[in-house]
């Protein structure tokens, strides 16, 4: 009996998030995975007692993405959980470096980004709780994450969950 308590306690709150994405790759849907991104914090000089501004650093480990689309337009499938919505998703390019992908600017509102809305995406209910989306215009090549704008982050740098993939 206690183990079935156990089970229920862990697999019920999993139930409740449901978010979902994946990713359209030659006529299947593949759900891409989600992954933290890092921050490092670089501490401001300090000049007779007056200090300068930290640098923050958001980045993602690994020179590009696994995920790589078909093409320029992607298509996607989007559950957002219960507490959500879709226009809560946005898309952002990435830098790429040698071992790893950077934000362009480490506070997210400050990086261009494309919200998943109609002004930017072809948008269609898929019947059930989620959206079949791909954006209007086409993306340029090179490193992109898919995330939810709105999420709680993680951590004392406030991390967050995102999902990468990669244009040709």
């Amino acid at each position: 009996m206690k183990i079935l308590k156990v089970f229920i306690l862990f697999i019920i709150p999993v139930n409740l998030y449901a978010q979902k994405v994946e990713l359209k790759v030659r006529d299947n849907f593949a759900t891409l995975k989600a992954e933290q991104t890092q921050s490092e914090l670089k501490p401001g000089w300090t000049v007779f007692d007056i200090k300068l501004k930290d640098k923050l650093t958001r980045y993602l480990s690994g020179g590009h993405s696994s995920q790589l689309t078909d093409d320029n337009m992607p298509e996607f499938h989007i559950i957002p959980a219960e507490d959500e919505v879709l226009a809560d998703y946005a898309i952002i390019r990435l830098l790429n470096k040698k071992y790893y992908r950077k934000f362009p600017k480490s506070e997210i509102r400050e990086n261009n980004y494309k919200r998943v809305e109609p002004a930017n995406f072809y948008i269609k209910s898929d019947g059930d709780n989620g959206f079949v989306c791909h954006p209007l215009d086409a993306l340029l090549k090179g490193d992109y994450i898919l995330l939810n704008l709105k999420q709680k982050p993680i951590g004392d740098l406030k991390d967050l969950k995102v999902y990468s993939f990669q244009v040709p």
